[in-house]
């Protein structure tokens, strides 16, 4: 039998479809700050063909690699973990590994959303993100 869409449990993390926000990732059990929460692999997008991902879904979905403009398709929860502020992970590259890494900034509590800050203003976030503007009132950049 295959699991619902809906809801799906992958040890210390669960995937839920949230209405007006899409699929989410949430925390099963309790994590303790500075826990390594995921180290998921990446696939690495030369800077040189970065600009193309902006045009498909994709783009939405890389994170910035390094500091040459590289992007990281991650290949794990990570790539589910929405926009939100204050940002309870943190992402580290780890060039050795080829993974990206998710750490906890604060103690999460079992059934808080895992969320980080996407480093982008309101416009983008509503625009190109798909972001609903409702769900952006309130919320402070700073």
């Amino acid at each position: 039998m295959r699991p619902s869409l809906s809801s799906i449990s992958f040890g210390n993390l669960v995937v839920r479809a949230v209405p007006g926000k899409g699929r989410c990732v949430f925390a099963a059990r309790d994590i303790a700050k500075g826990s390594l929460v995921l180290a998921d692999p990446i696939i690495l997008v030369p800077g040189a063909e970065s600009d193309h991902t902006d045009q498909t879904v994709v783009g939405r979905y890389v994170f910035q690699w390094n500091e040459e403009d590289d992007l990281a398709v991650v290949l794990g929860l990570g790539s589910l973990i929405n926009h939100g502020l204050p940002e309870n992970v943190s992402l580290v590259s780890n060039y050795e590994n080829m993974t990206m890494e998710f750490y906890a900034l604060a103690n999460i509590k079992a059934g808080d959303e895992l969320v980080y800050d996407y480093g982008h203003d309101h416009s983008e976030l509503a625009e190109y993100y798909g972001i609903p503007s409702e769900a952006l009132n309130g919320v402070s950049l700073d």
